[in-house]
C-alpha cells in the first residue's frame, strides 16, 4: 500500500512540473520586469525545463514512462511560447493632422487632444461650457459622442470634449504615469484654460472622473451643473463583491452580445500584461493598443446596445484602445479613499439606460454621495443613451429639461427612497 502511495504522490509531482514550470517563468518576469521583451525568463525556463527531462530520462528505463511524464512540461514550455508571440497588430491612421482638434499641453508633460464646437454666430451663446468626460478607461470620444454633443451647439452651448491621455488622439505616455489621479488632474488642467462657468458631463469611467475631480477640487472652480451618465463604480468602491446587486447584472432588459472575456483572457500575454507591474518590458503598450483592432472594438461597443437595436450599431471610426492604461488607472481606481461631496451644492441630473450592463448597484451608491436632482430612467437605451436616433432624442430633452430647469419628458425616478426596489425589481 505504501509503495501504491508513494507511487501516486511521484506522480502527480510529475504532472504538476508543468504549473511549476509556468510559475518559475512567472517569476523570473517579476524578477526582471520582463528584461528583454521576457527572452532571459524564456532561457532560463527552458534551461530549468532541460535539466527536469534529462533527470527523467535518467529514472526511468521505458521509453513510453519518459515520454508520458515528460508531456507536462513539454505542455507548459508551448503555453510559454504562446505567452511569448506577439499579438496581432493593427495599424491605427494617423490623426494628429486632423483638422478641428487642438492639443493642449498639460502639466506634467502629459498632452490631450480637445475638440471644441460652438454655435453659429446667429445662435446666442450661452455663458456655460459643457465639458464632456468620456468612459474608459483607457477609451476615447468615438464618432456618434461627437456627434451627440454637438447638437446642444444648437441651443447656444459651447461643446468641449478631450480623449483622455494615452488614447484616441491623446499622444501616449509612459505606462507608469496611466492613473486615475492624472486624469483628474488633467480635466482640472482642461478647466484653468477654459476659464469659463462649466457644466460637467460624465459618461461611464467619466462619472468616476468627474466624482474625483468635485472631491478634490469642486469648490475652486465655477461648476454650475453636473450630469452623471451610466456611471462607473464610485472611485474606491469595492468593485469585486458577492452581493449580486454589485457583481451581476441587474437589469432585466437585455444588452447587446458585446465582447466575451474569452475573446481576450485567453491569450496568456494579456494576462501576464495585467499582472505584471507598471512600465514592464515584457507587453508594450503599443502591442496591447495594435490588439485592440477595429473588430474587437465594434464587439466592446455592441454591449451599449440593446438586444433588439444590435444591428443598428452607428459606424464610428475606431481609434486607439490603451489596454495597459486601462490596467493601470483601474488599479489606482479601487484603492483611492471614498469621496466626501457632502458640501456638493450643484444640481445632479442622473440619467439611467434599461439595457445596461453595469451591476445596478454600482450606480445607486451615487445616491450616497450626491443629493440628486433629477433622474431619468430611458427605455430602449443601453450603455451608451444616445447610441440610436430615439433614445438620442429622449436624451437629449431630458438633458435640456434639467439645464432650461422646465418639465422632464419622463418621470423622476428612481430616487433615494426607491434605489433598492429599483434593484430588486430589475429595472
Amino acid at each position: 500500500m505504501k509503495k501504491i502511495v508513494i507511487g501516486v504522490a511521484r506522480f502527480l509531482g510529475y504532472l504538476l512540473s508543468g504549473v511549476l514550470l509556468i510559475l518559475l517563468f512567472v517569476g523570473l518576469l517579476f524578477l526582471t520586469n520582463g528584461l528583454a521583451g521576457g527572452y532571459l525568463s524564456l532561457v532560463l525556463t527552458f534551461a530549468a525545463a532541460f535539466v527536469f527531462i534529462r533527470w527523467i530520462y535518467r529514472r526511468q528505463s521505458g521509453t513510453g514512462m519518459k515520454l508520458l511524464k515528460s508531456v507536462p512540461a513539454v505542455l507548459a514550455l508551448l503555453i510559454i511560447l504562446w505567452a511569448m508571440k506577439p499579438l496581432p497588430q493593427h495599424e491605427f491612421r494617423n490623426t494628429y493632422t486632423d483638422p478641428g482638434f487642438e492639443f493642449w499641453e498639460l502639466p506634467g508633460e502629459r498632452t490631450v487632444s480637445v475638440d471644441i464646437h460652438t454655435p453659429l454666430e446667429e445662435t446666442e451663446l450661452r455663458e456655460e461650457t459643457i465639458v464632456f468626460v468620456h468612459g474608459g478607461p483607457g477609451a476615447y470620444n468615438r464618432d456618434f459622442d461627437r456627434e451627440f454633443l454637438r447638437t446642444f451647439t444648437k441651443e447656444g452651448y459651447r461643446v468641449l470634449l478631450y480623449d483622455q491621455a494615452g488614447a484616441g488622439r491623446s499622444p501616449l505616455l509612459p505606462v507608469r504615469e496611466y492613473s486615475h489621479s492624472g486624469n483628474v488632474n488633467d480635466l482640472k488642467a482642461i478647466l484653468e484654460k477654459l476659464d469659463t462657468p462649466v457644466i460637467l458631463f460624465g459618461q461611464s469611467y467619466g462619472a468616476g472622473v468627474i466624482t474625483s475631480f468635485l472631491d478634490d477640487y469642486g469648490n475652486d472652480f465655477d461648476i454650475r451643473k453636473i450630469i452623471l451618465s451610466e456611471p462607473s463604480p464610485i472611485p474606491g468602491a469595492e468593485v469585486e463583491s458577492d452581493h449580486h446587486h454589485f457583481s451581476d447584472k441587474t437589469t432585466k432588459a437585455e444588452n447587446a452580445d458585446g465582447l466575451d472575456f474569452r475573446d481576450v483572457l485567453t491569450n496568456p500575454r494579456i494576462v501576464l500584461a495585467a499582472l505584471l507591474p507598471a512600465g514592464n518590458s515584457f507587453v508594450l503598450q503599443e502591442e496591447l493598443i495594435g490588439f485592440t483592432r477595429p473588430e474587437l472594438q465594434v464587439k466592446v461597443v455592441a454591449n451599449s446596445y440593446c438586444r433588439e437595436d444590435e444591428d443598428r450599431m452607428q459606424p464610428f471610426e475606431p481609434l486607439p484602445v490603451n489596454m495597459m492604461a486601462t490596467i493601470q488607472i483601474y488599479k489606482d481606481f479601487i484603492e483611492l479613499d471614498r469621496p466626501d461631496l457632502s458640501k456638493l451644492s450643484q444640481p445632479v441630473l442622473f440619467l439611467l439606460g434599461a439595457c445596461s450592463y453595469v451591476p445596478r448597484g454600482f450606480a445607486m451608491e451615487y445616491y450616497e454621495y450626491y443629493s440628486i436632482s433629477r433622474s431619468q430612467w430611458i427605455e430602449n437605451a443601453g450603455h451608451v443613451l444616445w447610441a440610436t436616433p430615439e433614445s438620442s432624442e429622449i436624451t437629449y430633452a431630458a438633458i435640456m429639461s434639467f439645464l432650461n430647469q422646465t418639465e422632464p419628458p419622463l418621470p423622476d425616478w428612481p430616487d433615494y427612497e426607491t434605489r433598492i426596489q429599483f434593484i430588486e425589481d430589475g429595472y
